[in-house]
């Protein structure tokens, strides 16, 4: 007789792991995660257990890349790695609309990354990390709604996170935020970001090392300042401002980002390189979206249905944040003036 999920099939199966990390890696991993060799099957073996007992869960991977990034963003606390794993299904069935259809060959996608808005830098920092750039300023609110970038976010993590070296040191941020526009935030509301930071905070599994934010204009310190209160104070204490490369510089070796900041690529060329690592990750990064946890289905119907109608300039109702965001808005054109 089956019992709970012990019936849900697979994406990917149960497979016998052998570390790929060096021995540096290794160390910071049993140093900082509390990871090792014995701890790491005993833990592998907990999770698909646990999963095959959630009657909910019906199609998921069970190989140990894709459930590694749980366990080592917990610090292989099995029960907590379960907790995030539970709502990272969660996420992508309620909202599909950011989750699903992560292909770098759409052609919202694809212009995105050609413009530079985000793509991870091809030199890792001073710390081994990856870094994430991002360049609010390439992102057209005309154009684009805020789904698209979402999907660009969450394709960008996802991405990287097939590489077991970036589970295990974590990620550094720089995203420069020089004339954004008050037309892109008005895109959001209040009720829409916290959603997002939810969903990048607690249920995508990434260890948010360094977040820096470079050119944040004046006007949007309240705003910062919003976006900064959902989250939790240790991700609070890793949020960096900074006024200029100078300031950054004392954080982040500007050698490694693109040329028009100081480094030695060029733009151009730190997006070529990227869209060949999108490429060479593209099938795995689709394969997510067979996944399948059930009871979601007439709240998934509902959404999509709200989407199609829902023009992508409706700010919505209740908006509190917005009206301040107009208010500051008009104070920047009187100091214009």
């Amino acid at each position: 007789m089956v019992r709970g999920g012990e019936n849900c099939a697979q994406v990917r199966g149960e497979d016998v792991y052998h570390c790929p990390l060096s021995r540096e890696l290794q160390e910071i991993s049993r140093k900082e995660l509390r990871e090792d060799g014995k701890k790491r099957k005993a833990a592998l073996g907990e999770v698909r257990r646990w999963i095959k007992s959630q009657a909910h869960i019906k199609k998921v991977r069970l190989d140990s890349n894709f459930l590694l990034r749980f366990l080592r963003m917990q610090k292989f606390e099995v029960k907590e790695s379960c907790e995030i794993l539970d709502k990272y299904l969660t996420m992508r069935v309620q909202h599909p609309t950011w989750f699903q259809n992560l292909d770098c060959r759409d052609s919202k996608l694809s212009e995105l990354v050609d413009m530079g808005y985000i793509f991870a830098l091809p030199d890792r920092d001073a710390h081994g990390r990856r870094v994430i750039f991002s360049k609010a300023s390439a992102f057209d609110p005309s154009r684009f709604t805020t789904s698209d970038m979402m999907r660009m976010h969450i394709m960008t993590f996802e991405t990287l996170l097939n590489d077991e070296e970036n589970q295990v040191r974590g990620f550094t941020y720089v995203m420069d935020e020089k004339a954004v526009s008050w037309n892109q935030i008005s895109l959001w509301t209040p009720s829409e970001v916290s959603k997002a930071f939810s969903c990048c905070e607690r249920a995508l599994p990434m260890r948010h090392r360094e977040i820096h934010f470079l050119n944040l204009p004046w006007t949007m310190s309240i705003i910062f300042a919003f976006a900064k209160s959902l989250l939790s104070e240790k991700i609070r204490k890793r949020f960096q401002t900074h006024s200029s490369l100078e300031g950054l510089g004392k954080h982040v070796d500007l050698s490694i980002l693109p040329s028009e900041y100081g480094g030695n690529r060029s733009m151009e060329e730190c997006v070529g390189l990227w869209k060949k690592e999108l490429e060479a990750n593209r099938k795995s990064v689709l394969e997510l979206d067979q996944m399948r946890v059930s009871g979601f289905e007439g709240v998934v119907n509902e959404q999509l249905q709200l989407v199609r109608k829902k023009s992508r300039h409706d700010s919505g109702s209740g908006s509190e944040m917005m009206g301040v965001v107009g208010n500051m808005r008009k104070m920047e054109i009187s100091v214009e003036q």
